[in-house]
């Protein structure tokens, strides 16, 4: 009986010690898997504000472009006001330069008339022991002509920015494009130690180009903005973690290379928890990819795990009944931790559809934006090869723009695009029409399985007619008018989206040429084209 009663009790010792432990070790991975999700959610939080920030300068240098447009010079004295309001809403920026743009044969011109207001003034180079020498001969030249401040950087005018192989690529990408472009990470010189920190090109022409080869006659030069990669993670970081997380930020390059750009290491003491490491979606922006690495640290870690697994444990062995309540207890804990977590995920995933939302709107129209337009030209030139369906489209430009805008100033200008806008939006049926703004003064309408595109034309052009907005009140009777130019592409198969959209910018042109305020079109192939007026 004795020997029973002992082996009766080491059994039932061993199996309240087995699913003791197997609770404990249930509870263990409940709560690691929670501080995993939260983990993810403070990395990806501040990824988030970090892209935020980075956007805010690059639409702050927008502004800053936009105020050089419509400059038809600018001299020290302008480019130092509108930098320093610049720099002065977005901290991160160090320093402001402006880079004019000319070709050799306007060289020692440009250095006379630079002499004029910086004596000794010359564009210079960097020479093989790192010296500042005079620039050797090239067919273009990117010279820095102001800076600001400029007691700290002084000595970068007249600076070259063509002469370093690295930037003259990121120059000729940023200006065939059009659009910002930041270089990869350089070294930023403080009092008492290095930083990271990251240039910013910001193109400038004349006018608003709208193509490649446009953009290749039309530069004036580059805004060049050097931002502090510090600063701008100590913005973004301190209003989203807190916590005792290290975190890297990471530049992915352009050839599968990482660097590692930045590093905030809450204690050096403590050593990281390697296997809760989380790394967070890329943040692009203006052609680089970054991405956020965070690792707790153990204390991070211990903050959140509790001591309920070990209370089981312990609990198991003395009170075998109470066993199954404490289970389920602890597990509603860890449950309702998880719950909170999946909440503040659904929180953020909605957020960014908001924000995607919002991308893809034209400011002043509530349009669809032109990338967004692309993007679907794109998707129904595909849609329409598989299927076999003819499409159409055509871009409606408001005649005479810049004109009317000196007359009637900015603000009577964008109320015309606003209701020429509703007019053609109002003409369109069909809820697989697509209108967007195109450019300033441009909208394009994509017409899916449409035949013939040219009738739509014709209701928009005499739609704008209807409208009878007056273009000079006081010269007479003139008002608003529009020329319209578009595609039919009957067989989808033979063209694609930069052709199509090609075809309607042709269309414009023509019409625009023949005298405005008129309609033409094409139809591709040009031997199905049908019996229309227009």
């Amino acid at each position: 009986m004795a020997k029973k009663m002992m082996a009766s009790t080491l059994i039932t010792v061993f199996i309240g010690l087995f699913f003791s432990f197997l609770a404990a070790m249930s509870l263990h991975r409940s709560e690691q898997l929670a501080i995993e999700h939260e983990i993810q959610k403070d990395v990806e939080n501040a990824a988030l504000s970090l892209g935020r920030e980075l956007n805010i300068g690059i639409e702050l240098l927008y502004a800053l472009r936009n105020q050089i447009a419509l400059s038809d010079e600018i001299n020290e004295d302008a480019f130092v006001v509108f930098a320093d309001s610049v720099m002065d809403r977005h901290p991160n920026i160090r320093s402001m330069e402006w880079a004019e743009y000319l070709v050799e044969k306007d060289r020692d011109l440009y250095e006379a008339e630079a002499a004029l207001e910086f004596a000794l003034f010359e564009i210079v180079e960097l020479s093989a022991n790192g010296q500042l020498v005079k620039a050797a001969s090239r067919n273009q030249y990117f010279p820095v002509r102001y800076v600001t401040p400029y007691e700290e950087n002084q000595n970068v005018m007249g600076f070259d920015l063509a002469s370093r192989p690295s930037m003259k690529d990121a120059l000729e990408m940023s200006w065939y494009r059009g659009v910002p472009i930041a270089t990869p990470a350089i070294r930023l010189k403080r009092e008492f130690e290095d930083h990271s920190g990251f240039l910013m090109l910001l193109p400038v022409f004349v006018g608003n180009p709208e193509t490649q080869t446009d953009r290749e006659a039309a530069l004036r030069g580059f805004l060049v903005a050097l931002f502090d990669v510090q600063d701008i993670f100590d913005i973004a970081i301190s209003n989203t973690v807190n916590e005792a997380i290290n975190l890297e930020l990471i530049d992915k390059g352009l050839n599968e290379q990482s660097d590692v750009i930045f590093q905030n290491i809450v204690d050096l003491a403590e050593s990281p928890v390697m296997t809760l490491g989380y790394t967070s979606k890329p943040i692009y922006f203006a052609g680089r990819e970054w991405v956020l690495r965070g690792t707790p640290t153990i204390d991070y870690v211990q903050t959140r795990m509790s001591i309920y697994p070990y209370l089981i444990f312990v609990v198991g062995m003395i009170i075998f009944s109470l066993l199954a309540y404490l289970q389920y207890v602890l597990q509603h804990r860890a449950l309702s931790v998880q719950k909170r977590v999946d909440a503040k995920t659904r929180e953020l995933r909605d957020a960014n559809k908001k924000l995607e939302k919002m991308s893809k709107a034209d400011g002043l129209t509530g349009r669809y934006n032109r990338d967004y337009f692309d993007e679907c030209v794109d998707a129904e030139v595909k849609r329409s090869q598989r299927d076999r369906l003819a499409m159409s489209m055509l871009i409606v430009e408001i005649d005479h723009m810049s004109a009317y805008n000196e007359k009637h100033g900015r603000v009577g200008g964008d109320k015309v695009i606003r209701l020429v806008s509703q007019a053609l939006a109002d003409k369109l049926k069909r809820p697989g029409d697509l209108l967007a703004r195109y450019g300033g003064e441009s909208f394009a309408i994509l017409l899916p399985n449409t035949k013939d595109g040219a009738p739509i034309a014709q209701l928009c052009f005499d739609a704008v007619k209807v409208l009878k907005l007056p273009f000079d009140k006081e010269a007479g009777d003139d008002i608003v008018t529009v020329s319209i130019g578009g595609v039919t592409v009957l067989k989808s198969e033979e063209i694609d989206p930069t052709k199509f959209m090609a075809y309607a910018e042709i269309a414009l042109n023509k019409a625009i040429a023949e005298g405005r305020d008129q309609t033409h079109w094409i139809y591709s192939p040009e031997d199905n084209q049908p019996h229309v007026g227009g």
